[in-house]
């Protein structure tokens, strides 16, 4: 059974990250029930983000909220962002040592970036646009270097996690 290109973009960035930093993917809940036609299903588990990272390797303990987009074409739609995970993961923001965001995959330029859900949530409210072009991504973002192996990716997350220091809550 082939994956989609999205399953295969999380699996790719759950295998990146380095030993020593604790992954863990939240279930989908009832989304697979009807083999991903939810249609039938009357109350749907709503994650406010697909993954958690845990970085405890330095005193600079780091907890990542992730929610993981992989998209064709150079934006992103608002609608494929949910809006109980921008209120969830904005309420995140105010933890010291807690960095909730967004990692974007541009599939059709092999570029990913992590931006904070604070930066994306000022961006939506303020926009007259109905999707987040890749520019402003690039300037907001963190990228995440990546590098094909053969037909899968491996994205560099220690040069993502070291770059994240940089980011202060705003």
């Amino acid at each position: 059974m082939l994956m989609n290109a999205g399953k295969s973009f999380e699996e790719d960035f759950k295998r990146s990250t380095p030993k020593g930093i604790f992954f863990y993917r939240l279930r989908d809940g009832t989304a697979n029930f009807s083999g991903g036609r939810n249609e039938n299903v009357r109350f749907q588990q709503s994650n406010m983000c697909d993954c958690i990272l845990f970085d405890n390797r330095t005193s600079d303990r780091k907890l990542l909220l992730l929610e993981l987009k992989s998209h064709k074409g150079k934006s992103i739609p608002f609608n494929c962002i949910r809006q109980n995970q921008l209120i969830e993961l904005c309420k995140a923001n105010m933890f010291k040592g807690v960095y909730p965001g967004i990692v974007f995959n541009f599939r059709d330029v092999a570029e990913t970036y992590f931006v904070m859900i604070d930066r994306v949530e000022q961006y939506i409210a303020t926009t007259e646009r109905k999707s987040i072009p890749l520019d402003w991504i690039r300037e907001n973002g963190i990228h995440i270097p990546q590098q094909i192996k053969k037909v899968r990716y491996k994205y560099d997350i220690e040069t993502f996690l070291k770059r994240l220091e940089s980011v202060e809550h705003e």
